[in-house]
């Protein structure tokens, strides 16, 4: 009968033992399978604005250097099967080029002035330029594009004075994607179109105006060449019309956000 005793009272420690395990617990009960507790203390985490509070967690798996990467920090997730796992980053931007970004190489994605002498009775798609990029995984992907254009008389570039509207603006296209997804000539995406009215004399104001192309698309992982394009339309009673895109500040940013 001791003996019985003695295993009932083994095994009932050694249940409780694995059911619930205290790594630096400050208290004898532990509330969780696995419960860390300690004395906090709070550090910066060199190069952002995170804190990190411990006691907390190491898992050498999930370095830098067993991971192969450089970044900061980078979310946590779990699989289907229950694995921890680095997780993509939140926000990865992919293509960005405008004056504010400290860290841009580039500050405006038109270098050099474009000009379009655009006969009348036109319509015109004049790819600006091209940008390539990788996803690496399915993402939802924002698109933007800001991008100036000036009018004149295609003749000798004075004042257009014929008072007719024209159809101008900006719009996306893929001259290179994955399977599935379209790279159709008139697959246009983030269509910025809006109408340009002049004035019937010479002493109309001249200027920058600008289009400003966005969309959000849910794209699948692989290569991608995006085209921005201006789009001019000029009726056969219009005067031909001479297009200048590139005056101004001309900004894009292409930003993926992973969703697997």
């Amino acid at each position: 009968m001791k003996k019985l005793f003695l295993s009932l009272i083994m095994i009932n420690v050694y249940i409780n033992t694995f059911a619930q395990v205290g790594i630096g617990t400050q208290t004898i009960s532990p509330q969780k399978a696995l419960h860390i507790s300690g004395n906090s203390t709070v550090n910066a985490i060199s190069g952002t604005i995170a804190q990190l509070v411990t006691p907390t967690i190491r898992i050498d798996g999930l370095n830098n250097v067993n991971q192969g990467i450089s970044d900061k920090l980078r979310p946590v997730s779990a699989t289907d099967n229950g694995d921890i796992v680095l997780s993509h980053a939140v926000v990865i931007p992919l293509i960005m080029i405008d004056p504010i970004t400290l860290a841009n190489s580039e500050k405006d994605y038109i270098t050099v002035p474009i000009t379009i002498n655009q006969p009348s009775a036109t319509s015109t798609d004049t790819v600006l330029r091209s940008f390539s990029f990788v996803l690496t995984s399915p993402s939802i992907v924002k698109f933007g594009a800001t991008t100036s254009f000036q009018f004149y008389k295609a003749s000798d570039g004075s004042v257009i004075t014929d008072g007719a509207n024209r159809l101008w603006g900006t719009r996306f296209r893929f001259s290179i994607a994955p399977t599935g997804v379209s790279t159709a000539a008139d697959a246009f995406f983030g269509e910025s179109l809006k109408a340009y009215e002049n004035s019937v004399n010479s002493s109309s104001a001249t200027g920058l105006l600008y289009a400003n192309s966005e969309d959000m698309l849910s794209l699948p992982a692989g290569n991608y060449t995006m085209q921005i394009i201006s789009s001019i339309e000029t009726q056969s009673t219009q005067i031909p019309i001479r297009i200048i895109n590139g005056s101004g500040n001309d900004n894009v940013s292409v930003v993926a956000y992973p969703i697997q």
